[in-house]
């Protein structure tokens, strides 16, 4: 069992479902939180190996909780996930990645055991 702490920060939480059934067997420890607002006083109190944040979200979106929580816990690693492909997406992407974010984007609908692959890449280059 690997113990390590994941937070899923998405405003959709049928996404959560995907992310637990799929980290939880292998033994990560998985919290989420429906916003960006409600993921930072999550990471304040308990610190998170990786975190996977929506880049589209009501009120504050995935870049600005980026760059909040890389301030809050620059020792985690922080995963932009998306389902909108749209015009400006690769823009986006870089401002996570200038925000403190990694590289390793995930696109909605997730293959399956990508999840996985990632948390696991995710961890080894920490």
């Amino acid at each position: 069992m690997s113990g390590n702490k994941i937070l899923v920060v998405d405003d959709v939480e049928i996404v959560f479902s995907a992310f637990k059934m799929e980290l939880e067997k292998e033994g990560y420890d998985v919290d989420t939180a429906l916003s960006g607002e409600i993921a930072i006083k999550m990471v304040a109190l308990k610190k998170y190996d990786v975190i996977f944040i929506d880049l589209v979200m009501p009120g504050m979106d995935g870049i600005k909780t980026c760059q909040t929580l890389k301030e809050i816990s620059p020792e985690s690693t922080l995963i932009a996930m998306t389902g909108q492909i749209y015009r400006g997406l690769a823009d986006k992407e870089m401002e996570f990645v200038k925000a403190g974010g990694k590289v390793y984007f995930l696109y909605k609908p997730f293959q399956s055991g990508e999840i996985l692959q990632v948390t696991k890449e995710a961890l080894s280059n920490k």
